[in-house]
């Protein structure tokens, strides 16, 4: 299957905009982010924990609803699916 993955503003210097993902069928979301990886191996530090986790403050979106609401990482993705990345928004 493919997705479109498209990443927010913080990772623009290091990732194109939007670049399509292959993925075994019944992937998730963190699937996803390790095969972002596999490509593109200066993130990584920048999405995953030394543990291997994600990092709490990554926020993701599947279709335009957030990940928080559903699965968290283990979103299955379907084809055609839109992910969108985004970073941790803070003020005070």
């Amino acid at each position: 299957m493919r997705i479109t993955l498209e990443v927010s503003f913080s990772f623009k210097r290091e990732l194109p905009a939007a670049l399509g993902v292959d993925l075994p069928e019944g992937a998730t979301v963190l699937d996803a982010l390790h095969a972002l990886v596999d490509r593109f191996p200066d993130v990584g530090a920048r999405l995953f924990r030394t543990d291997g986790r994600a990092r709490r403050h990554i926020n993701a979106l599947v279709n335009g609803g957030n990940i928080a609401a559903k699965r968290g990482f283990e979103t299955i993705l379907h084809d055609g699916d839109r992910l969108t990345l985004l970073p941790a928004v803070g003020g005070g």
